[in-house]
């Protein structure tokens, strides 16, 4: 007979085992698209792209919302169907998102990357073969993908912010996150966050484009127009921590 502990033991393997899916799942989408949001990495890592597409869709029908939160909002769906390691994964939808942000965004930033990723799509389609996401995943280099980066990040950086540091993609969180905070209709906790996250990437040494000054101008940001949120007294204490070691 199965003993108790051998079942918990052969249970506790699966779900480390489910939970090693996901972690490989969300590399894989992320390596395959650098310019995911975390949000949409976890969609993708989860199978929860439904979930994420109808709440990247409600700031599409949001009059309080800027133009660039719409545009980014759209540019998220476009990854998130595209992407080949969704199970979601759609290209017609996502075809339909990009040119509908082509159409609505002319001057957007964005596109150049959505008109590259729409030549991406039509190129494969002309593919009679293309692998499902599952069969991607039995390809995929599972320990290379579970590899935990080594550099010692601090700990309230969101995993965005460290990936914009080790990827060397600064300016692409930049934009993102000054997105965020100029955003009125966004929370005023939510928008002090997104100047905090930048005060942490400027302020760290791991960054290339490391800038004490523009930390500071960041958390000091925070001081003046959020003192109310929970990252007010912290970025304070950044400043301090930053003049310090100066």
């Amino acid at each position: 007979m199965t003993t108790p502990l051998v079942v918990a033991g052969a249970g506790g393997h699966a779900i480390a085992r489910y939970e090693e899916d996901i972690k490989v799942r969300g590399a894989a989408a992320l390596q395959e698209e650098p310019d995911l949001l975390t949000y949409s990495v976890e969609a993708i890592a989860r199978n929860k792209e439904a979930e994420a597409v109808i709440t990247y869709t409600k700031g599409l029908t949001n009059d309080d919302y800027s133009t660039n939160i719409k545009s980014l909002a759209l540019y998220q769906i476009g990854l998130l169907y595209m992407n080949p390691y969704s199970e979601s994964r759609n290209d017609d939808k996502a075809l339909a998102y990009f040119n509908k942000h082509l159409a609505q965004h002319p001057d957007s930033k964005l596109r150049p990357k959505i008109k590259a990723k729409i030549a991406l799509i039509n190129q494969r389609k002309s593919k009679s073969n293309q692998p499902t996401a599952k069969e991607l995943l039995k390809l995929a280099d599972r320990m290379a993908l579970l590899e935990q980066p080594t550099t010692p990040f601090d700990a309230e950086l969101t995993p965005m912010s460290e990936r914009a540091i080790s990827s060397d993609r600064i300016d692409d969180a930049e934009s993102v996150y000054l997105i965020l905070y100029s955003n009125k209709a966004s929370s005023d906790e939510m928008r002090a966050k997104a100047l905090y996250q930048l005060g942490l990437i400027y302020m760290s040494e791991y960054n290339t484009h490391h800038s004490n000054s523009k930390a500071i101008k960041y958390f000091r940001m925070i001081k003046e127009e959020f003192p109310n949120t929970s990252v007010a007294n912290k970025s304070g204490k950044r400043i301090s921590q930053v003049i310090n070691r100066q």
